[in-house]
């Protein structure tokens, strides 16, 4: 009986200098916004990819600073950014990787190489409250703006977690 190969196993992989290969497995929206924006975000984002074998799965930018990306509540973002929060926006699996907790992975991955700083994110979609609670963040406020409804969600950095 012949051995099976074993999988390769996903990691994570700062790609902020090449961010065209995240850009090229997003859906179309997502790029074309990223790619529109992308001159502004590149000196506050980092875009750290999920890597399996020599294939990109998926990703996420973790936003440093305040940008166009949270432009819809600016005093809320400068609040966050002004204690040390980072902003986490554009996380993606590829659809045929997804089941397999690589948004898991991605999260905890980003929490231990940030392990000082506590994170925020905004979702316009309530479906993915209970992917970001069972994460570790929680519902901080629901913000009403002229574009719809966003869900603001928090995550205490390792140090503030009892």
């Amino acid at each position: 009986m012949a051995e099976e190969s074993p999988k390769p196993t996903a990691e994570i992989i700062d790609i902020s200098d090449v961010p065209e290969q995240f850009f090229e497995i997003l859906p179309d929206d997502w790029k074309l916004e990223l790619e529109s924006n992308w001159e502004e975000f590149r000196p506050a984002v980092k875009i750290y990819g999920i890597k399996q074998g020599e294939e990109l799965i998926g990703g996420g930018l973790v936003f440093s600073a305040h940008t166009t990306e949270t432009d819809s509540y600016p005093p809320i973002a400068e609040y966050y950014f002004d204690n040390g929060y980072l902003y986490i926006g554009y996380l993606w699996v590829a659809e045929n990787f997804r089941g397999r907790n690589l948004g898991d992975f991605w999260l905890k991955s980003i929490f231990k190489i940030f392990p000082k700083n506590p994170f925020w994110l905004s979702i316009e979609d309530a479906g993915l409250a209970k992917f970001y609670l069972k994460n570790g963040f929680t519902l901080e406020r629901e913000v009403i703006y002229s574009e719809g409804k966003d869900w603001i969600y928090v995550r205490k950095s390792a140090s503030e977690v009892i």
